[in-house]
């Protein structure tokens, strides 16, 4: 079955044919980094790690460049309002990002490009657009004129009005039209800039990412993501000046996910959740609360081109739908361990079920990566399993073609699992618990065997526990331990 896209330019799921056979190159807009990433930035990057992910399952070498916008108007102004320099105040952010992108088990980019290391690719296009007539110097700035390009509204579908309306953030009266753009906008007292053919300055926001694009995938890519606001008038900029400079098609499937959304004031409003706004959860303030692989889970329960209302109980719905899937693959290793005797009809159900669940996610995740129903595949499979170890109909005894079933729907459950990002290797809470409260016990016997001066039993106590990667730490207030 072929890989089917929602592509957001023609408004329908289209069989997905990259520009190379086996070669995909993919963009996604990243965050621009003058606070703290919120929620919402770790959906949108889980949503395209998993369309990633399943297109290296499926066989595609994967490009994959995720931009950092370093340099813009809300960057200036959180520099001056924390008194920081902007490029460092724009690293620390990111830096925050790439480790909350770790937890959340998002792979590492290709590439991962700032603007303001690429002034002089945005200049060299900037030129072009002049030269070819779509753009004009304008007393230190350069505007891309939107007229020069007829199909201009073809991402958004908007009219005339509507791209007039969304213009008016950028309102300038020495515009040729009121929808034209800013390139390059002039150099102002305390903003950082760079020499340029009109003058000392800084690039707009929308060119940095069709140069950053062009830089490391070439004039025409294969797949362009980001968050459904960004449609207009961003992807909307990004196509018309790419499109004018190259004379060819920019991203052949545009892909974008739905917002994270925030209860309101009024029962039943919700609403985007934006740092514009105010109204954000802190992307590592969540991680810390819920988990990172809870989190993921929590993103991956909704399809990513739909909205998501965030609340407490549904991240408590994925905290336990996990805790589920990791606790079938711990009945899994129990049961390998000793090996099921065969002759029930539950196994013969249990070999069936894995077929048809790595069947239906397989048809899911091909179906615009529908995550919710390949989910809905794993649980049902770890269903079957369930039955499985609680039927009486099981013993448990040497056969080899009982262990081989189990381990074919043990494969099937941890490998598509790990094809949504979600490891199951890692320790339920119940297990981590259980290890909680006995190293609780061996630190307790510990202290009283100091107390009582026998020291070579404490001393043997963390010697062993080192032994097994485990480190006792003693402070004023008590011992604690860790993994290694």
């Amino acid at each position: 079955m072929a890989i089917r896209i929602y592509n957001t330019l023609t408004r329908a799921k289209e069989e997905f044919a990259p520009r190379e056979p086996g070669q995909v190159a993919m963009y996604v807009c990243g965050v621009t980094s003058y606070a703290p990433a919120h929620l919402g930035h770790g959906r949108s990057a889980v949503a395209f790690d998993v369309v990633r992910r399943w297109l290296l399952h499926r066989g595609y070498a994967v490009t994959f460049v995720y931009n950092i916008t370093d340099v813009e108007d809300k960057i200036i102004a959180a520099s001056t309002r924390e008194e920081r320099g902007w490029k460092e105040l724009a690293e620390g952010y990111t830096e925050d990002l790439v480790r909350d992108l770790a937890a959340l088990n998002v792979l590492p980019a290709s590439a991962m490009p700032r603007a303001s290391e690429h002034i002089a690719e945005i200049i060299s296009l900037i030129e072009t657009l002049i030269a070819q007539g779509h753009a004009y110097p304008l007393d230190g700035d350069v505007a891309f004129h939107v007229p020069s390009f007829p199909e201009y509204g073809k991402l958004s579908k908007r009219d005339f009005d509507s791209q007039l309306a969304g213009a008016r953030v950028e309102e300038d009266t020495r515009k040729r039209d009121p929808r034209d753009f800013f390139l390059w906008k002039g150099a102002k007292p305390g903003e950082p800039s760079w020499d340029s053919p009109w003058g000392p300055g800084r690039p707009g926001w929308h060119i940095e990412c069709s140069a950053m694009s062009r830089k490391y995938l070439g004039d025409t890519f294969d797949i362009h993501g980001g968050g459904s606001d960004l449609i207009f008038p961003h992807h909307e900029n990004e196509i018309a000046q790419s499109e004018a400079a190259c004379q060819c098609q920019f991203a052949r499937y545009w892909m974008h996910n739905g917002m994270l959304n925030l209860p309101a004031e009024g029962a039943g409003d919700t609403e985007k959740m934006s740092k514009s706004i105010g109204n954000v959860i802190s992307l590592s303030e969540a991680i810390r609360r819920t988990g990172g692989p809870a989190l993921r889970y929590f993103c991956l329960a909704a399809h990513y081109g739909s909205a998501i209302p965030f609340t407490e109980s549904a991240l408590e719905q994925s905290q336990r739908a996990l805790e589920r899937l990791r606790i079938a693959r711990q009945t899994l290793e129990r049961l390998l361990a000793a090996p099921v005797k065969t002759g029930g009809e539950d196994l013969a159900e249990l070999a069936e079920v894995r077929v048809a669940a790595a069947t239906d996610f397989e048809e899911a995740m091909d179906d615009d990566f529908n995550t919710p129903r390949a989910l809905a595949s794993l649980h049902g499979l770890v269903g079957a399993l369930n039955r499985v170890s609680a039927s009486a109909n099981v013993t448990f005894a040497p056969s080899q073609a009982g262990h081989d079933t189990l381990a074919a729907v043990n494969r099937t459950l941890v490998d598509l699992a790990g094809v949504l990002g979600l490891d199951l290797q890692q320790e339920t809470a119940a297990s981590h618990g259980l290890a909680n409260d006995l190293m609780q016990l061996l630190i307790e016997v510990r202290r009283q065997a100091r107390e009582a001066g026998q020291y070579a039993i404490a001393d043997g106590i963390r010697a062993r526990l080192g032994e097994l990667g485990l480190a006792l730490e003693d402070r004023p207030d008590g011992t604690s331990w860790r993994r290694k």
